[in-house]
């Protein structure tokens, strides 16, 4: 028995031996190497009019006529069945009806003569996850695959299996190779993931587990690669009145280097993601909590401290940042549940973490009955652990999403590298498209709760303390090697008055 045979089935003919897809479709040179790739996940992107969404339309009826009996998966954000552009209505406009016995449109299924079935579905939150629970898809496909999270893409590869263990071709038995492919422009919520799975190949942490860099291969293309567009003089024309810099960026040469709509472009892993070996946790530092608070939304729960970053060289610094290092991420459970799940996770080794401060989603204050809010009934459980009852959380969003920001720009801000949903969703948050200057509210991923915590923690403890005098004192002391030295510089800076000496924890800018 071979292996999966790399060439599909253009040129031959179908079950019912009336029509040759090579009579419809001829792959242009990015459409055969899409086609062609031996990787597990292959995406064709780029710019726009390089013929992806066609690519991907064929991908997926080859793979139903080459193994009768399967079923395949095309999936788009929304399922408009004759949304025009999308990949449903092009297979309506575009697919031979000899190629198929049926399509039902209000069912969005595609049967074929061998037995095979395609389906046209859609992602629009995770809770249409739901319905894909159990299903076997040989093949899926994925329609702008920058618009959905990765998240919804790791879950799908649960379902990305078929019963059907081997097929013949001319003779020759093959094995099936289930297979998730995709086509998009480097714009949406999703970018950030798509670019460190296939582009940079530089995964963290959910996503760099069990990575294979080869199961990923990126096949580029833009309109000057598709022989349709590349000198269709109104087509490129309307491509370079595109006002948006960035988005002309995204859809004309396909660039990576800036991610169209994305709020924190400046977000980089390699800078941002600290290992626990990276940091100095000082135990006179400030620790304190953000909670976002959901029922039917996630409770998202960040832990934070000021940290100094370990040199090169191993050798501590005097640089201060915020930092992450813990998160807690909880669904459908109460308010006085999720109290005891917070003061539970409080500890680091056996210590209990002593925090100076929680804060809560202001929202949560309000009485929920007579005499209690959220907030009261989450401090009654805190209180018995020698927890800070809630505090209101500073919600001036775009003042919080600019020191963000700023915080990022100057390397202020980290998260530690086990805090997998924070690093997964900072780079998804999207640009308000009414108020530039604020990000993305709407919706129920889990990513904008996170983020909403996420600013909760920056902005709400947004003054800088400086260390206790006597900690100050002591890490200049202990520099000088000579004992006599440091014995007159003690005698020195215990004679004077508290605060002549206090040394001031600032951001320090990145130098480029």
């Amino acid at each position: 028995m071979k292996p999966a045979a790399q060439h599909q089935v253009f040129g031959r003919r179908n079950a019912l031996e009336s029509v040759t897809i090579g009579d419809y479709y001829t792959p242009q040179p990015k459409q055969e190497a899409f086609h062609e790739s031996s990787a597990r996940y292959p995406l064709a992107e780029g710019g726009r009019g390089g013929g992806k969404t066609t690519a991907l339309l064929w991908e997926a009826i080859s793979e139903c006529l080459l193994v009768p009996g399967s079923n395949c998966l095309l999936l788009r954000r929304t399922l408009t069945a004759m949304e025009k552009g999308g990949i449903e209505d092009l297979f309506v406009k575009g697919i031979p009806r000899g190629l198929y016995r049926s399509y039902n449109a209000s069912k969005h299924v595609v049967r074929f003569p061998n037995g095979s079935n395609l389906f046209f579905g859609h992602i629009k939150t995770d809770a249409d996850l739901i319905q894909y629970q159990g299903a076997e898809f040989l093949f899926i496909g994925w329609e702008e695959l920058t618009q959905f999270t990765y998240r919804q893409w790791d879950y799908l590869k649960g379902s990305n299996r078929c019963p059907i263990k081997t097929y013949e071709l001319d003779g020759v038995e093959y094995e099936t190779r289930p297979r998730m492919a995709a086509v998009t422009n480097p714009n949406g919520i999703g970018s950030g993931w798509v670019k460190a799975l296939w582009i940079t190949k530089k995964p963290v942490g959910e996503m760099a587990l069990n990575y294979v860099p080869e199961d990923y291969e990126a096949i580029h293309s833009t309109y000057e690669d598709n022989f349709v567009y590349r000198n269709d003089a109104n087509y490129i024309a309307s491509l370079n009145a595109i006002v948006d810099p960035v988005l002309r960026m995204a859809w004309i040469p396909g660039s990576w280097s800036i991610l169209a709509g994305q709020f924190f472009q400046n977000w980089d892993p390699a800078r941002h993601v600290k290992r626990f070996d990276d940091v100095i946790f000082e135990s006179w530092q400030p620790r304190w909590i953000s909670i976002d608070w959901g029922f039917e939304h996630a409770t998202v729960v960040l832990w934070w401290t000021r940290a100094r970053l370990k040199t090169e060289f191993e050798k501590e610094s005097t640089r201060s940042i915020l930092l992450v290092y813990r998160q807690l991420i909880l669904r459908h459970t109460n308010e006085e549940l999720v109290a005891e799940r917070i003061a539970n996770a409080n500890h680091t080794g056996d210590k209990p973490d002593h925090i100076s401060a929680v804060y809560l989603s202001p929202d949560r204050f309000a009485k929920i009955d007579q005499h209690h809010s959220i907030a009261d009934k989450m401090g009654d459980v805190l209180a018995q652990y020698d927890l800070p009852r809630p505090e209101r959380a500073n919600n001036r969003r775009i003042d919080g999403w600019r020191l963000c920001y700023t915080l990022l720009d100057t390397d202020g801000i980290a998260v530690l590298a086990n805090c997998r949903d924070v690093i997964e969703s900072i780079p998804q948050l999207q640009r308000d498209d009414k108020e530039l200057e604020d990000a993305q509210a709407e919706g129920n991923e889990l990513f904008l709760d996170v983020c909403e915590s996420w600013r909760y923690g920056v902005m709400s403890y947004a003054s800088h303390q400086a260390p206790p005098r006597e900690v100050q004192m002591q890490e200049r002391i202990k520099k000088i090697e000579d004992p006599t030295q440091k014995y007159m510089e003690y005698l020195r800076l215990s004679s004077r008055p508290a605060g002549a000496d206090a040394v001031a924890f600032t951001l320090n800018r990145r130098r480029h």
